[in-house]
């Protein structure tokens, strides 16, 4: 019944509806539901009713899914009526073993909401089961020397029922020699021990047999019996004795060793150890034991060695059997040989004749066989054979020798060496064979020829290849060796002139390399055939031959040649007529061209290059057809010029040009008035003397102006007095840059160049560059060395040294051999007789052993041992006596010999265990196979009788399937797992038994220790296999239960699943949890998850668990089809079968089911006004494109069509591609003759060829065309018919109609031909012309009539040409020359200045005072040179400084840009000296003078506003000594103006130590002494801003206008 239905009314309401009540807030009721069931209810038993125990309406049981949730389902719950009943067979035995309770806990778990419930199920054991024994039958092995009262423990039955009905006692059928007693074990089992009453006898009685049988304590009472047989073990009391005493056999000589010879046998009547009987060889030879071998068990004797009959021909062997007991029996055994044939004949190779050649003629003898057999008889008759050799045969020479031959021819490369067998058999029964194999190697002759490796060659050459190229290789193999096998090449044949051969190719004779003597031309010869011979050098020598064929390829070295229109006969172009009325794409004429070269070199192009009438005429790229454009306008001159450009296909292109004269005419009669009437042709003679008038005009020009501006300068640079005044000697230096000779190191140079105009508006300074220095690397090197050391080892040895061994004589005696059993002894032996024999014997003095003697019949005394006192084995195993023969002589003589008595063992002792008790504790995760403790007895007998077994006794069926026992070692050790939670100790007794059946027993106790050992457990308990790939975060997937088998914090579990998932766990209620989403879900993506849900212990190490969730996502239509590529392209020929397969489409769509299912269809349009679904249709369903209709090329060239790819979805999505038709030509039309056209009237036209014409002479052409494409449109020409064959020829690709011959008297005046065009399609299609040519001179006359209207040569004008060429070739020299001279002038003193700067005695020759008034300043190391410029009106006055460069190039394009236009020739030489020659960048311009250096209105001097500079002498003194401080400035670096950032490259030549800081500001406006002239700086016109003004005043602004 439930405990928790005891109350009753409002407290059992209470009870009930409280924890109900919980359960919606916690999940679970606080307290278990119980119920109570007997073990073996049948299935559907009802244990109690679920629901309302669980306070449920039935209703609730269906509504929230009442179910249970365990690891094995015992229990299921009705939902009609909310019952708990029982679904499969419980047993109790089986779940809960020897628990006294068995207790099945379980989980009910209920939906909407989710609670779960704890329920507990009490198992009642009845008595179902019987005792049973382990084994139905017992046996034991007891000595019949076993006292009574020793005691036999036995196997316990074994009854799985529990409590009462567990097993109570045992009882033992009555019988005279045994008893039984009951002993209990420390858990409260009961085991049986078996007690001797009376001692057993194996004599009388070696078998007892008895029942045992439990039983329990059940209502009835269960019994189970079991068998127990004991046999009784014999002593050691009977010798061996065997079965004969004289054993016979015969053997055959040539038996094999092992052979079994035969097997001797002895019986001995004890049992078990004390009948085991060894064998051996007693007194025998070492040739015996040479012989044969014999088993020390079995008794078997086998043969060591082969036995020879001529040796010995018989054995005899004694045999000695002996058991444990040291009892002994002897035998003999007498052994015959027979004789058989076992010699097997030899082979002697007596001579070999080799190498043999391969040419020898069959019979030659190659070799001496002798052979002998050392048998007799027919077993030494002996005959020879050849094994698998056809081509040699055996023949008998004398007794015993053969002769070895050749039977046929050999061939050597067949076959280059034999190994021959030659086999002797002898005629025994059965016979013996060897053999022997000779090796034969055969000598080479030259019989083979050489062979080609192919049997013709091929070779694909390049026209215009190098001379000595290689272009192909041969090859030819001969099998023989040495000279015979060596091949030499040569060329034997050819299809080219035998003189030409040795300069087109060669071939190399060791290699076979063919080689290319000269540049082949593949339009002079496309192909040539060689015959190549490869010869070996035998004697004779043989030869083969084989054929190489050159083809030779072409490359595009042949331009176009222009067949049509062709020149006439004075080289001028033919005219081609167009009717005025003709329309656009008229054709006009046809452009014919051919090329030398082939393939992709001849294709041509035609292109336009010039026309007098652009856009009128178009040229067919491919076709060369003129056609017109437009139509003809009333503004388009009737005489049209087309210059055509013929280009082919080859790599680099080459190209011709051909003019064409065209005139708008509808007929000949027509154009020829337009001939007549048209303007003469202009003169080349007028044309070049107007060229040569204006050549001379240009250069008389251009020579006049270059006098005059050379004239001028010269007069500009000496007009006016003062600007000479100012480079009067001593005063102003030259333009050219000097330094003076006495210098010292460490100044600063500059120089000046200074430029005065007439006009002082103006002064301008030029500086120069600076170029930096450079500084060389270094290099470093290093060493290395190593040492590898060595040693030594020796060795020692020590002697031996040898001991003595005595002899003694071994007496065996049982240590349980009764009082008074004698022992043999030896006896001695006394050569002497009578009295002085031998008399008695003596035995030292012992307490077990006394002497007896007896005589023989010959008077012999034999001693005997005889046993006074019980023997003891385990106290004295070894007795030593001395056994003392004497004689009767005088004095007495004796003899003594050791005689060692061994006590054999008998199994009078027991064994003993060192414990009587062990224990041991063992951690419960132990390896299987683990040794946890060793159970040591001992048993002071020794053999069998001492060697101890071990073994359980009394163990149930879970101690022998947990634990194994070693039965030789006692050692225990695991064989399955051990379970804390299942067993937490085991007890159990092991059992030691000697050889002789006694035994002893111990306890062993073995105590488990707890472990985490238990991996968690994961249940799913609901789980949704499917989920939608749209549904929202957080949907529940499944739920999910944990167990652990461990306790504390081994049982206690984290879950978890792996973070990269879109799924999380939460925990719900105890150890549940729900599986939840925690994003949206793609199928596309991943379109199924395998979840691994992780649950971990607490323990140490922590144990885990894995159970793996297969969720598949469900497909939406979220994805339209895909196609593999953005577009796709296609190709059909034309005149296609309608309804045939063009192109397939496919798209992919990575959704499933109807959703992945792809429609096709085509995009509607329209091409040509036509909808393309009349052209193409597209299975909807595989995508596949089919024709409707047959296409034709020359209407339609493509298709673009656009495919639909559709999914079946709701709603369905779709994609587009485009797709290219491209319809492919076919020859499907025939050629159309263009020329010559037919009149209005049908009749054909007539054409004209002069009598004179020579032979090749072109009459005319025809002219066709092809609307295919490609080869399909590739004209072949060729004359069907003619009226005289063999006068006109028609060229085959041209079309030109040539005369073949000249024209005879006889020929009729009027021929006709019948000219067919054929193109290149498959099938070639064709169109035939006829053409009348008519012989007449009627033509060239007309042409001669149009050549009259050209104007006649004026001898007049011929001279005029002369003597304008005269003219202008005489100007052209004059103005040439001036030229020359100007520029030598200009060279002279640039090479003066170079020289001066070189030399740096430039100035040396003026003194100081004339340069800068002082000769302070000596050291220059680089000049610059500064150009100023003045002019006359000193309120224009400035100085122009280029800009600098710092990288040591030209001088800025700005600064060159401000040059003035009137500049003095010096400044013009500054410019190009600071171009071309120094190139060094000027220090800053900010350059400016002290307060105290400027005169005038600005300094301590008032100077003259008349303009006059300098007008006097003070004047000239105060600008020297401006130079002079402003050159003292930059020489000791005393400036007050701060540099710039820069250095200009200075720090590169002075050091870093010297920047800009050192370099005068020359930015600031300069004054002139004498004059109120301001010398502003050039970059003011550079800005854009007018220049300061003429008085002192505009110092200021000045100022302000500085960058």
């Amino acid at each position: 019944m439930r405990q928790s239905t005891e109350t009753n009314g409002r407290t059992r309401w209470r009870q009930v509806l409280l924890p109900f009540l919980l359960s919606l807030f916690r999940g679970a009721l606080p307290d278990q539901i119980r119920y109570s069931i007997p073990e073996e209810l049948p299935q559907n038993s009802i244990v109690g009713n679920l629901a309302k125990d669980l306070g449920l309406s039935v209703p609730d049981v269906s509504a929230r899914k009442l179910r249970i949730s365990a690891e094995k389902e015992y229990f299921v719950v009705k939902p009609e009526s909310g019952d708990l009943l029982v679904s499969n067979k419980i047993d109790r035995e089986e779940i809960c073993g020897k628990k006294p309770l068995c207790v099945l806990d379980f989980d009910t778990v209920a939906e909407n909401p989710l609670n779960i419930f704890h329920v507990t199920v009490i198992v009642e054991d009845i008595n179902d089961n019987t005792p049973l024994f382990k084994q139905s039958k017992i046996d034991l092995k007891i000595g019949e020397s076993t006292k009574p009262g020793k005691t036999f423990p036995l196997d316990p039955a074994l009854d799985s029922d529990a409590g009462p009905n567990s097993l109570q006692r045992y009882y033992l059928n009555d019988n005279d020699y045994f008893e039984l007693t009951e002993k209990q074990t420390p858990d409260g089992g009961k085991y049986p021990e078996l007690i001797l009453k009376h001692s057993l006898d194996r004599e009388e009685q070696n078998f007892h047999q008895l029942l045992l049988t439990a039983v329990d304590g059940g209502d009835p009472p269960q019994s189970g019996t079991t068998q127990i047989q004991i046999q009784v073990t014999d002593a050691n009391d009977n010798p061996p004795v065997f079965s004969q005493d004289v054993y016979r056999v015969s053997l055959q000589e040539g038996v094999p060793p092992g052979f079994l010879v035969l097997r001797v046998t002895a019986t001995d009547q004890d049992e078990g150890v004390n009948a085991e009987i060894t064998y051996s060889f007693h007194n025998v030879d070492e040739q015996v034991k040479q012989f044969f071998n014999l088993n020390q068990r079995t008794g078997e004797i086998t043969s060591n060695d082969y036995f020879d009959f001529e040796i010995a021909d018989s054995y005899t062997l004694r045999i000695e059997a002996k058991d444990p007991g040291d009892l002994a029996a002897h035998c003999s055994v007498q052994v015959e040989i027979l004789d058989e044939n076992d010699c097997a004949p030899e082979v002697i190779v007596t001579s070999v004749f080799t190498p043999l050649p391969e040419d020898s003629s069959p019979g030659t003898v190659i070799a001496l066989v002798k052979t002998k057999d050392r048998d007799s008889g027919e077993n030494g008759e002996v005959y020879c054979q050849i094994l698998g050799k056809a081509e040699f045969i055996l023949k008998s020479y004398l007794k015993n020798y053969y002769k070895l031959t050749t039977d046929r021819t050999l061939d050597r490369e067949e076959i280059s060496e034999y190994n021959i067998t030659v086999m002797a058999t002898d005629r025994g029964k059965p016979p013996l064979s060897s053999s022997i194999t000779i090796s034969l190697h055969i000598a080479d002759v030259n019989d083979n020829t050489p062979v080609f490796h192919q049997a013709s060659y091929v070779v694909h050459v390049p026209e215009n290849n190098p001379p000595g190229a290689s272009i192909a290789h041969v090859t030819a193999s001969d099998p023989d060796l040495g000279p015979n096998g060596q091949v030499a090449y040569s060329i034997v044949a050819s299809d080219l002139e035998p003189r030409a051969l040795s300069s087109y190719v060669s071939v190399n004779p060791q290699s076979g390399v063919v080689f290319a003597q000269r540049a082949f031309d593949h339009e002079q010869r496309r192909a040539f055939e060689l015959t190549l011979q490869a010869r070996d050098h035998g004697s004779p020598a043989l030869s083969s031959n084989v054929s190489l064929r050159v083809l030779v390829g072409d490359r595009n070295d042949n331009a176009p040649r222009v067949l049509y229109p062709a020149l006439g006969p004075d080289g001028s172009a033919l005219f081609d007529t167009v009717p005025r009325a003709a329309q656009p794409g008229y054709l006009v004429t046809k452009v014919v061209a051919v090329d030398a070269d082939s393939g992709h070199n001849a294709w041509l192009s035609y292109h336009v290059l010039q026309a007098s009438e652009p856009g009128l005429f178009s040229v067919g790229l491919r076709t060369g057809e003129v056609r017109t454009a437009r139509a003809l306008g009333d503004r388009d001159a009737a005489r049209q010029r087309l210059l055509v450009a013929v280009r082919d296909g080859g790599q680099p292109p080459l190209s011709a040009t051909a003019t064409l004269l065209l005139v708008f005419a509808d007929s000949l009669q027509e154009a020829l008035p337009d001939l007549s009437e048209r303007p003469a042709p202009s003169d080349p003679q007028v044309e070049l003397q107007f060229y040569l008038v204006v050549a001379l005009a240009l250069i008389s020009v251009l020579f006049l102006l270059a006098v005059i501006l050379a004239v001028a300068l010269h007069l500009r640079r000496s007009s006016s007095p003062t600007a000479r005044s100012c480079f009067k000697p001593g005063l102003c230096v030259r333009s050219s840059p000097g330094v003076l000779p006495n210098y010292s190191e460490g100044t600063l140079p500059y120089s000046y160049n200074l430029c005065v105009a007439s006009q002082s508006a103006k002064t301008e300074f030029n500086f120069l560059n600076i170029t930096p220095e450079v500084v060389p690397p270094q290099d470093l090197l290093c060493k290395d060395a190593s040492w590898v050391p060595s040693t030594n080892h020796g060795d020692a040895g020590v002697p031996f040294t040898s001991d003595t061994i005595l002899k003694e004589v071994t007496v065996k005696v049982n240590e349980n051999a009764a009082v008074g059993t004698p022992l043999v002894l030896p006896f001695a032996r006394d050569a002497d007789v009578g009295v002085n024999s031998l008399q008695r014997y003596q035995l030292s003095s012992n307490i077990h052993f006394s002497l007896d003697e007896k005589s023989g019949r010959d008077g012999q005394k034999y001693p005997e041992l005889i046993l006074e006192q019980p023997l003891d084995r385990e106290k004295v195993a070894v007795h030593d006596l001395l056994l003392t023969a004497l004689d009767g002589g005088d004095p007495i003589l004796s003899g003594s010999t050791h005689i060692q008595v061994m006590v054999l063992d008998a199994n009078d002792n027991a064994p003993l265990f060192t414990q009587s008790e062990y224990r041991v504790s063992v951690p419960e995760n132990i390896a299987v196979g683990t040794r946890l403790l060793a159970v040591t007895a001992t048993d002071p007998d020794e053999g069998i009788n001492g060697k101890l077994t071990y073994s359980f006794r009394n163990e149930e069926d879970k101690i022998s399937e947990t634990f194994q026992l070693d039965s030789n070692l006692g050692e225990i050790s695991t064989v399955q797992p051990l379970d804390y939670e299942e067993s937490r100790f085991y007890d159990m007794e092991v059992v030691a038994q000697d050889g002789g059946a006694l035994l002893t027993s111990a306890k062993v106790l073995i105590t488990v220790q707890d472990v985490n050992d238990n991996a968690p457990e994961v249940l799913l308990t609901s789980l949704s296999s499917t989920v939608s790939e749209d549904c929202l975060p957080g949907t529940i997937i499944a739920l999910v239960s944990v167990h652990d088998g461990d306790s504390g914090e081994n049982g206690e579990v984290v879950c978890s699943i792996p973070r990269n998932l879109p799924f999380k766990l939460e925990k719900s209620v105890d150890n549940y949890y729900h599986l939840l989403t925690t994003r949206v879900l793609d199928r596309e993506e991943i379109s199924d998850y395998n979840i691994t849900v992780t649950v971990t212990d607490c323990g140490n190490p922590p144990l885990s668990t894995e159970n793996h969730i297969f969720l598949k996502v469900a497909d939406i239509n979220d994805n339209p089809p895909i196609f593999p590529h953005t577009s796709y392209y296609t190709y059909i020929p034309e005149n296609n079968p309608r309804g045939i397969s063009i192109f397939s489409v496919s798209a992919h769509d990575p959704d499933s089911g109807n959703n992945a299912q792809v429609t096709y269809a085509l995009a509607e349009d329209k091409f040509q006004g036509t909808p393309l679904s009349s052209y193409v249709s597209i299975n909807s369903d595989t995508g596949a494109l089919y024709a409707l209709g047959s296409f034709d090329y020359e209407q339609v060239k493509e298709l673009q069509l656009w495919v639909t790819a559709s999914d079946n979805g709701d709603p369905p999505l779709s994609s587009n591609v485009s797709l290219s038709l491209f319809i492919l030509d076919q020859n499907d039309n025939a050629p159309e003759i263009l020329y010559p056209a037919f009149p209005i009237d049908g009749s054909t036209g007539v054409e004209l060829a002069p009598r004179s014409a020579e032979p090749g002479y072109l009459v005319t052409k025809v002219v066709a065309v092809d609307r295919d494409s490609g080869q399909n449109a590739w004209l072949s020409y060729r004359l069907l018919k003619a009226s005289e064959p063999g006068l006109f020829t028609v060229g085959l690709h041209t079309g030109e109609v040539r005369t073949a011959r000249a024209l005879l008297d006889r020929d009729a005046l009027k021929q006709s031909l019948v000219v067919a065009v054929q193109d290149h399609g498959q099938p070639p299609l064709s169109a035939t012309v006829t053409l009348t040519v008519a012989v007449a001179d009627s033509i060239p006359d007309m042409l001669a009539d149009l050549g009259s209207l050209e104007p006649s040569t004026d001898p007049d004008d011929s001279g005029l040409t002369l003597y304008l060429v005269v003219a202008v070739a005489s100007v052209s020299c004059i103005f040439l020359a001036f030229v020359i001279a100007l520029l030598t002038l200009r060279l002279r003193r640039w090479y003066t200045l170079r020289a001066l700067q070189a030399s740096g005695n430039g100035l040396a020759g003026l003194p100081a005072s004339h340069f800068v008034g002082v000769d302070g300043v000596r050291a220059f190391l680089q000049t610059y040179s500064h150009e100023v410029s003045l002019t006359a009106d000193s309120r224009g006055s400035h100085v122009i400084f280029p800009q600098p460069n710092y990288a040591d190039t030209l001088i800025s394009q700005e600064s060159c840009e401000k040059s003035e236009p009137l500049l003095i020739p010096e400044k013009i030489n500054a410019k190009e000296r600071e171009l071309e020659v120094l190139q060094q960048a000027p220090p800053n311009t900010d350059w400016r003078f002290s307060q105290a250096q400027r005169p005038g209105t600005s300094g301590s001097q008032n100077g003259d506003e008349t303009g006059t500079w300098p007008n006097n002498q003070f004047d000239t003194e105060m600008l020297q000594a401006m130079i002079l401080a402003s050159a003292s400035e930059a020489a000791d670096g005393s400036s007050t103006l701060g540099g710039g950032a820069g250095t200009m490259g200075l720090s590169a030549r002075y050091g870093p130590q010297f920047t800009l800081q050192h370099v005068p500001d020359y930015r600031q406006n300069v004054y002139i002494p004498g004059s109120n002239a301001t010398l502003t700086n050039a970059a003011g016109k550079r800005d854009g801003k007018a220049p300061a003004g003429g008085n002192g005043n505009k110092k200021k602004s000045g100022k302000k206008e500085k960058k």
